[in-house]
């Protein structure tokens, strides 16, 4: 007997009808599964045959969802519940995720065959608390196995579930059925027919797979497993040239499998790092082929990261694709440690806002070498930031004890404010005890005569 809400066995004697929850809850009750995060609730799904006349004369409030799906949230007694009726869909061809034809049923059987995978098609009947399992999925569901029970049927008319293969594979920490994978990799091209913002969607999830119910490195096999399935060409096709080798003297690992490590050593809880490592080397193979190295690969992978997370890509919000740009342009900066002290108080300035970040993804690209030498983990960015700080060092040209307005007064026009007040700046941030107006008011009336 699985646990469900008592209000849910409630409802269900006042419709006088059955109401099964299925899908996740169910695989996870099985599977003694929970969620990662102590304070997440499990969301439950329910399915039945009842509309919604029949909740509201039960007493429960419902929102539509999709009306086409007749899928609807439902309120009762401090429960929420997200309710779709048992149904059959028709598609068109291609896997445009969205079925051309709906038709509502009563048949339980025939609901759990339109659904992705056996272990997400098994039903708890709340009123007799009894599973109801048309397809055997309890078995996979124990023995961590995902399948389809028609897997041409489900990749076929819905090409996102490709993706959810391989998230729910590394979510949960299951092994996929032979014959789901083989086919799988045959309707691969299917992807090609979902939204940009659909396969952005899944591969966050995928990147963040380990944190849904704590499966250890779980969004580094999402990438592998992505990688074996072909599906890169379909969502970055820029993976899809990283299979190069590197130099022995710095990798372990060539281009491709360095990336994945990188990610799966970037830290979770810093935003937009996972992506940011995960685009960060993409312009090696195209500074190999072009010059026979892989120096300069920077700035080809911030162009890269542009061109494929933004709007002709996956559609990432601009704050997002601008982040893992300059997280991708800048993350070979300092490479040698013999920047200038000068040099690198300027940079840390003028990129103050990502300093954590970039150190972090430079920690994680090191790590992902395989090499495990010191000095590759000596990053100094904190270090000038915190140098900075402490010092009281104008870390933004308005920070001056002068302004423009103090420059046109003292005779400066057009181009020549700019620069001149550009020239304090980067003097009283290498010397952050020069940031005194009078002197600095002095220093505009020499230069002007000089």
């Amino acid at each position: 007997m699985l646990y469900s809400p008592p209000s849910l066995t409630e409802l269900a004697k006042k419709l006088n009808r059955p109401i099964y929850i299925v899908g996740g809850y169910v695989r996870n009750q099985l599977c003694n599964l929970q969620p990662a995060a102590n304070n997440q609730s499990p969301d439950i799904d329910i399915a039945g045959d009842f509309d919604g006349q029949l909740l509201k004369k039960a007493g429960a409030r419902i929102a539509i969802i999709n009306k086409k799906l007749g899928t609807m949230w439902i309120e009762y007694k401090g429960n929420r519940f997200e309710y779709t009726p048992f149904r059959t869909e028709e598609y068109a061809s291609g896997g445009h995720h969205s079925p051309i034809n709906i038709e509502f049923i009563s048949d339980i059987n025939k609901d759990a065959r339109r659904r992705d995978f056996t272990a997400n098609s098994i039903y708890y009947d709340v009123l007799n608390q009894k599973i109801v399992d048309p397809l055997c999925g309890t078995h996979d569901a124990k023995n961590k196995i995902l399948r389809c029970h028609e897997a041409e049927s489900v990749f076929k008319s819905d090409g996102l579930r490709l993706m959810r293969l391989v998230r729910l594979a590394s979510e949960l920490g299951y092994e996929i059925d032979e014959k789901t994978k083989e086919t799988a990799f045959r309707f691969r091209h299917q992807l090609n027919d979902i939204s940009a913002e659909r396969k952005r969607d899944e591969l966050n999830k995928i990147l963040y797979a380990d944190k849904k119910y704590g499966v250890t490195h779980a969004h580094y096999r999402g990438l592998k497993l992505l990688h074996e399935l072909r599906l890169w060409e379909h969502i970055l096709p820029s993976m899809t040239r990283m299979k190069i080798p590197q130099n022995a003297r710095w990798h372990n690992y060539d281009v491709l499998e360095h990336t994945f490590m990188a990610v799966k050593f970037a830290d979770a809880n810093i935003e937009n790092l996972r992506l940011a490592a995960l685009m960060h080397d993409t312009g090696k193979p195209v500074c190999q082929q072009l010059f026979g190295k892989m120096s300069g690969h920077a700035a080809v992978s911030g162009e890269i990261a542009l061109k494929e997370l933004g709007q002709e890509g996956l559609k990432y919000p601009k704050s997002v694709v601008s982040e893992v740009v300059k997280l991708c342009e800048l993350h070979m900066y300092d490479l040698d440690f013999k920047t200038s002290e000068n040099k690198m108080r300027l940079f840390c300035a003028i990129n103050f806002e990502i300093l954590e970040k970039l150190q972090a993804l430079k920690y994680a690209d090191a790590l992902a070498t395989g090499k495990n030498k010191q000095e590759l983990f000596e990053h100094r960015f904190l270090y000038f930031r915190d140098k900075l700080l402490e010092e009281g060092a104008p870390l933004r040209q308005s920070d001056l004890r002068v302004s423009g307005r103090d420059a046109i007064e003292a005779g400066y026009e057009g181009e020549a404010i700019r620069v001149v007040l550009e020239e304090l700046w980067k003097e009283c941030l290498a010397n952050p005890s020069l940031n005194e107006r009078e002197r600095l008011l002095e220093q505009l009336k020499n230069r002007r005569g000089s």
